[in-house]
């Protein structure tokens, strides 16, 4: 209960403010206890904001990771199918694809090991639009030629 209340006196009735006694407590807020209650309202919107804001950035790297993955796999895929008709060349080999709404570039190096016929493959996948350049995704795999 708050301690504010007026009194009726003889001297400083206005006729626009009703009368309050002791027997009547007052009903209702004050307008600094409302004001208190806004500003928790109003934290509460905005930290709900900024988590939903960076729940969404997440699931968009999320996406991108995911889909730079899938043109990795298919790369790797290429690669290795004509590995198994042709013979694989050493260096490096270039794609750009777009998948998902992106455009993706793809790096493939294709190195010699130490075992005949078995080639060390890396692909880096990277964001052709981003001006950072470092890979969403990459793999390293062993590729072989074909044993006929």
């Amino acid at each position: 209960m708050s301690a504010f209340y007026v009194k009726r006196t003889a001297s400083r009735h206005h006729g626009f403010c009703e009368s309050r006694t002791d027997s009547h407590p007052q009903q209702g807020f004050t307008l600094i206890e409302v004001m208190v209650a806004l500003v928790f309202v109003a934290l509460g919107i905005v930290t709900v904001i900024q988590v939903t804001t960076s729940y969404i950035g997440n699931i968009t790297e999320i996406e991108k990771r995911v889909l730079a993955s899938w043109v990795a796999s298919n790369h790797i895929a290429e690669i290795r199918f004509a590995s198994e008709t042709d013979k694989v060349k050493t260096g490096n080999k270039t794609e750009r694809v777009k998948m998902g709404g992106y455009r993706w570039r793809s790096r493939a190096k294709i190195t010699k090991t130490d075992v005949e016929r078995v080639f060390l493959l890396d692909v880096d996948v990277f964001d052709d639009n981003a001006s950072n350049k470092s890979p969403y995704v990459s793999y390293t795999t062993a590729i072989t030629e074909n044993f006929q």
